[in-house]
């Protein structure tokens, strides 16, 4: 089955160039998951298409989620998903007891997408290339535990380490990215400069890239998102370096691909790197590694914008 409104950017809309679901502070995941969740359960049961049907209706009126936690803190968001799991399997159980579902659900007056898109709704949009696009393979992976909108600042920051640049160095660091994504690895500035535990860590742009110009191994990993880990004197003081800003080139690029341009300030000069393509959100193979890039002249060092994970992005 083929759930086209469930795909990686629900509610996503040309115009604002963002997901409505996102401008509006609701986490899609949680919310559409919930419908979802239900749908797979109930075919799982062996219910009818009236069953399932019931299933999404009911589960519609269970998913929630809001992304304040995002900006200012709060540790709700890891509930989301299963929330959203408890809901369908909730959904799908009461379908199956006799529980049903309002028939237009999703396209109806007080339906699923006006309440959550209003105005903005697009209900055709629902049934576009229903049974013929399948969304699965293009689930993006993440190779790092913290949010998506900044892994193209850890791999910047990872290779500027691979290259030689010392933390002790660093004067200054700009992070460029696209404008939506500033709310949430970059506002309030504060907060994102000294997150106040391990999980408000993984939401933040300056701690993101600090942990990944400090750390060891291959990059980024659960241990930098402690709560000792986010205290720790010399990832803030190298965080309050960093410095968050628009790219307009990313934001070109997005929401097809997450971009970062990286540009560190040394004692001797300047190393940057950048632009980076970042994850897109809909590839169609599994991420894979890139080589090293290509080194240019000492004190300036760029990554050609190509070799993005996951190339072959489709505009939705």
């Amino acid at each position: 089955m083929s759930l086209p409104f469930l795909n990686t950017a629900p509610g996503y809309d040309e115009e604002l160039r963002n997901s409505v679901f996102f401008e509006r502070g609701l986490h899609a995941t949680s919310i559409c998951g919930a419908v979802g969740a239900a749908v797979a359960v109930a075919m799982l049961q062996g219910q009818d298409e009236a069953g399932i049907a019931s299933a999404a209706g009911i589960a519609a009126s269970m998913g929630a989620g809001l992304l304040e936690a995002n900006r200012t803190g709060g540790t709700v968001k890891r509930v989301h998903c299963g929330w959203a799991a408890r809901c369908g399997v909730a959904a799908a159980d009461l379908a199956r007891h006799g529980l049903t579902g309002p028939p237009t659900v999703l396209e109806g007056r007080f339906g699923f997408l006006q309440a959550f898109c209003g105005d903005r709704a697009h209900p055709d949009a629902v049934v576009r290339g229903l049974g013929t696009d399948w969304e699965l393979p293009r689930v993006v992976f993440k190779p790092y535990p913290c949010n998506h909108f900044a892994h193209a600042g850890v791999d910047a920051a990872l290779r500027l380490r691979a290259q030689g640049l010392a933390p002790a160095d660093v004067t200054a660091i700009e992070l460029g990215v696209a404008k939506p994504v500033l709310r949430t690895i970059a506002e309030p500035p504060e907060a994102k400069a000294r997150p106040a535990s391990g999980y408000h860590a993984a939401f933040s742009g300056p701690y993101t890239v600090a942990a990944a110009l400090l750390g060891g191994g291959l990059g980024v990993s659960h241990e930098d998102f402690t709560d000792a880990a986010a205290r720790d004197p010399r990832r803030l003081a190298l965080a309050a370096l960093v410095r968050c800003v628009e790219d307009e080139r990313c934001s070109a690029s997005f929401p097809h691909a997450f971009p970062a341009v990286l540009r560190v300030t040394t004692r001797n000069g300047r190393g940057t790197r950048g632009p980076r393509r970042g994850q897109p959100r809909r590839p169609r193979q599994p991420p894979v590694r890139r080589g090293a890039g290509e080194e240019v002249p000492r004190q300036r060092r760029e990554v050609p914008p190509g070799g993005a994970r996951g190339p072959n992005a489709r505009p939705s």
